[in-house]
């Protein structure tokens, strides 16, 4: 009896040491969002952009899982070690473990029994985050995945590199200079204008763009194209969804078909292909316009 006595005493010395003393985080909030792990990601990196009473800067990241933050908060200093993790298709689980290095240890005797300045303060900081997340999420929607084929066209297109965020700009910037080519040449178009990702750098954020306008009939551009270029897009079999929403934020549907395919044990490439049907010059109700976004399954 006294060795179990023993054992159970120093089970309780190591439990204590490793919550006073070593545990990272002094108080840990949980919550879930219908929303990517990807478009958790950035939200919580571009947060202060959106509040005045926060300032943040990242110290470590694992991308889309992992953010190490220092924050302040309405003049208080806070580290804030977030952990995002996909729940099912649609839901993602966001862990926020927050320390505050001068009072840590008083805070960790103190917060899971009694509500205190540092739970008061850490809750509303977790509040305003998630309803910059919930003001977010409301600007776009992005539909049910499903298993298709990709389109298959012959194009003339304008090639750019720029982030995510740059792709509306310069599709709007070449429009009316690849439709003013394609008009001036009798060329034919055969359908709405695509977007080819050649290449997206997750870790830069940066992409690889070809902005293209379908046509028939032709297997290389009359006249002098200058920078307008043809190219095949081929078919293939991919995983889809609908985005509605500016076209600036529909890499967040790349986000949720990254997410389904890691929870679905499917391989996937790198090539992303929208296929827009509102013409963004236009302007109008960004959550009517609607992007078919593919992502070929290797």
């Amino acid at each position: 009896m006294k060795k179990i006595i023993g054992f159970l005493a120093l089970l309780l010395i190591v439990a204590l040491s490793w919550y006073l003393f070593i545990k990272k985080s002094d108080y840990i909030y949980q919550f879930k969002e219908k929303a990517s792990t990807g478009t958790i990601f950035y939200s919580i990196t571009n947060w202060q952009k959106t509040k005045d009473s926060v300032r943040t800067t990242t110290i470590d990241s694992t991308l889309y899982s992992q953010i190490v933050q220092k924050v302040n908060y309405k003049g208080e200093d806070y580290t804030v070690y977030w952990d995002i993790d996909i729940i099912n298709d649609s839901i993602s689980e966001i862990s926020a473990g927050v320390k505050q290095d001068k009072n840590s240890l008083k805070n960790r005797l103190t917060a899971p029994f009694t509500q205190t300045d540092f739970t008061s303060n850490t809750r509303n900081l977790l509040i305003d985050f998630k309803k910059v997340l919930d003001l977010n999420l409301s600007t776009f929607r992005v539909n049910e995945i499903t298993d298709t084929i990709s389109p298959a066209k012959k194009c003339a297109c304008v090639n750019a590199e720029t982030s995510p965020e740059g792709k509306a700009k310069q599709m709007m910037r070449n429009y009316n200079y690849i439709s003013s080519y394609i008009a001036n040449n009798n060329i034919q178009e055969d359908g709405r204008p695509l977007v080819v990702i050649n290449e997206f750098n997750k870790a830069k954020n940066r992409i690889n763009m070809d902005f293209c306008f379908p046509i028939k009939g032709l297997n290389k551009l009359p006249g002098t194209p200058g920078d307008i270029f043809y190219k095949v897009v081929e078919a293939k079999p991919s995983i889809k969804t609908v985005f509605n929403g500016n076209y600036m934020y529909s890499h967040h549907a790349w986000y949720s078909l990254y997410d389904y395919a890691e929870n679905n044990d499917m391989n996937i490439g790198g090539e992303i292909v929208e296929q827009f049907h509102n013409n963004p010059n236009l302007g109008g109700d960004a959550l009517r316009w609607k992007t078919d976004v593919y992502i070929p399954i290797n």
